[in-house]
Order: structure tokens, then sequence, then C-alpha cells
């Protein structure tokens, strides 16, 4: 009984201690006439301080044998949860809306860090499985049940990002947030990249320049990979992002997505279709960067890829000449889609598996546009958006 008595006086505390307060609040809502208010706060208070009274009389009675502590108990578990509502129902409007913005920023912290993850493709490297502007849901779920097989496009972290570990917070930041906010001090996280993979531990895989023509063998036998390596060649493009002509404003630094941008691209291209009826992404003659000839600059598919030395610009060698490698444990060996494209395993070796977030499952949406968020491109182009920049056709397509 001498439990069941200090666990009463745990529970009762608050209640004790914040009468005089629930009061005032109950009283304030009578004198603002907000009977709703008043009458379902009135109606607990009252509710509580009746078990309140019942409890402390009880306890001198069981003393006495006349009560058994099955009943004591039972009657605690109901004064905490009358007073429990007591308690929320007359907390101040803004350490409510406190309250529930920390539970939703954790209840979302969890469910994008184990359960699934919302990513925006800002590269052409899964070319033309997956395109610049395509909205991903990546399941984060399905490698706590599966291995990882075969032909699966993985979603991880950038594997030559260097996180900030001299600030924990910071690194923190960077790790499970990643959004950078300059103001704060707070830096982005690392870029989330997807890769098909190739080959998982145990296989020996190899890439070899056959008759000029990319192959790999896995395994001792070649792969045919006709299903998703990019068959179309690439064209350069020349895309603006943005909108500021400046990155900063006195000390004050902008944030990168909204700085105007001028960069080079290299995108899927139909050589059988005009520039303005592309399957994949919308083009204009302006944008097509050309040559010395004033011919369009292009990277055909399943030709070779080479590293260069910049000071002499000498070829160093074939990243499509590998191997044979064999893969450990623990070990991924990835590769893009488009391959002409693509910066993977030829270029970084083999993918740690920690690095992986999980599988890219669906295209929620996709929008042909170079812009972070997408509400930029409306801006820029309100009629064009509807009519062009949305692809309809990619949404919920499930990634194979």
């Amino acid at each position: 009984m001498k439990n069941l008595k200090n666990k009463f006086e745990r529970v009762s505390q608050k209640f004790v201690n914040k009468k005089e307060y629930y009061k005032k609040i109950i009283d304030k809502w009578r004198l603002k006439n907000d009977l709703s208010m008043y009458n379902s706060a009135n109606s607990l208070y009252e509710k509580t301080e009746a078990l309140f009274k019942e409890i402390t009389e009880n306890f001198t009675a069981t003393v006495e044998g006349q009560l058994k502590p099955e009943y004591i108990n039972k009657k605690i578990k109901e004064f905490k949860r009358v007073s429990k509502k007591l308690n929320d129902i007359t907390k101040p409007v803004w350490q409510q809306w406190i309250e529930a913005i920390v539970f939703a920023g954790s209840l979302v912290f969890v469910l994008r860090t184990y359960v699934f993850g919302l990513y925006h493709v800002p590269t052409g490297s899964a070319e033309p499985t997956i395109l610049v502007g395509d909205r991903i849901w990546g399941n984060k779920t399905v490698y706590f049940f599966n291995k990882i097989k075969h032909g699966d496009s993985v979603i991880f972290d950038n594997p030559r990002f260097i996180y900030d570990k001299s600030s924990k917070i910071n690194y923190f930041w960077q790790k499970y947030i990643g959004l950078p906010v300059p103001l704060l001090g707070l830096s982005a996280g690392p870029d989330n990249w997807v890769k098909r993979v190739i080959a998982i531990p145990g296989d020996t895989i190899e890439g070899r320049v056959e008759n000029n023509r990319t192959v790999i063998y896995r395994n001792g036998v070649k792969l045919d990979e006709t299903a998703y390596v990019n068959k179309y060649p690439l064209i350069c493009l020349r895309k603006t992002t943005g909108f500021l002509p400046f990155n900063s404003i006195g000390m004050i630094n902008i944030p990168g997505f909204l700085v105007s941008v001028k960069k080079l691209g290299f995108y899927t291209y139909d050589p059988e279709k005009s520039y303005d009826n592309q399957p994949f992404y919308s083009m204009k003659e302006s944008e097509i960067k050309k040559d010395l000839y004033g011919l369009p600059i292009l990277r055909e598919a399943y030709s070779p890829s080479y590293i260069y030395d910049y000071e002499t610009g000498d070829i160093e060698r074939s990243v499509d000449n590998f191997g044979p490698i064999r893969i450990p444990e623990g070990k991924y060996w990835v590769m893009g889609d488009s391959r002409k494209n693509s910066e993977d395993s030829r270029f970084w070796s083999l993918l740690d598996e920690h690095l992986i977030h999980g599988r890219a499952s669906f295209v929620i949406y996709s929008v042909d546009s170079e812009e972070a968020l997408w509400i930029f491109e409306l801006i820029k182009h309100p009629i064009d958006f509807w009519f062009k920049n949305i692809r309809y056709n990619r949404f919920l397509k499930w990634i194979k």
C-alpha cells in the first residue's frame, strides 16, 4: 500500500501545484462567456478534484481493510488520465503550437530517416529511367526485410562527401537534415544519388571495351543491359537556374538555389526527332552548345569514357576498362543507366552499404526543370509550365 501511496503522490503533484492556475484559466473563460471551453475544462477540473479526494480518503479506508489495492490502482489510472486532459486543455495556445510543431517535426524526422524519402533528381545519370526534374519516392524499409540484389536502383549519399566533424551540431544537421541555413551557420549535407546495382558481395565484375563498345562481365558472363542502359546519345545544352544576379547581401550569403547560374550539361537526345518534339526534355535551338564546325556536341551511347590529364590534355585511362574485381562483404558495384553521364563505381570504386538509404520505387511527379523548387519554373514560365514542363505521363511511374 505504501508503494501505491507514493505513486499517487507523484501522479497528483502537478494537479496540487496547479490548482490555482486551473481555476484562474477556467474563470477567465467564464468571464469571456466562452461556455464551450468553460464547461469542458470545469467538468474535467471537478472530476479530477473528486477523484483526488476519493483516492486520498480511500488510502485510510484501505489501511482499515475496507478496500482492495486493485480498486485504488484503477482509480489512480483514471485520475492520471483525467488530470492529463485538464492540463492539456488549459495550456497556453503558444505552448500547444510549440508542442504540435515539435511532435510533427519529430514524426517527419523518424519517417524520413527510417521509412521513406522524397527526392528531387538534379542530374541525368540515370536517364532515361529517371530524368532531371523527377521527384521520386524512396523506400527505406525494403532492405530491413530483403537483401540488395542485382538491378536494384539504390539511393545513397554521395560517397565522396566529407562531413564537418568539428561541430557536433553541424554534423548532425548535415547527416539528418541536409538543407543549408547560412544565417545559422548550418551547412548542406551530401547529395543523394541513384545508381543501379551491377554487382553484389561475392561477385566478380569486369569492364571491357570491345569493338569500341563498352561491355560488362559479371562472374565471367557478358551482361545484356539493353533493358536499362541509355541507348540514346547525349546533347550538350546551356541551362540557367535561379533568379538573383548576386550571391550575397552585405555579409549575408544568399542560398545557392536562388542565385542565377548558367551551366552546361548533357541530356538524352533522340536524333530522329526535332528539338521541339523531344520525348525526354524540351529543347530550344538557342540552348544547343555547338563545336567549331557549328555542329551539336554529342556523346554517343556505349562509347568509352576517359579520364584526362588536365595539364597536358592526354588520356590517362578509360574508366570502362576495369577489373576483374571481386566484391567484398558490405560493398557494391553501382553504375548509372546513362553511362556517358554518370560518376559511379568506375570513378570512385565500391559503394559502402551503410551509405545506402533504400530503393527508388516510383516517380511521384515530374517537372522538366533544372530549378531546385518547381515554383520557380512556374513563376518564370507560367503558361509553358502547365503545357510543356509538367510530364504528366511520368506521374506515379514505377522505376524498374
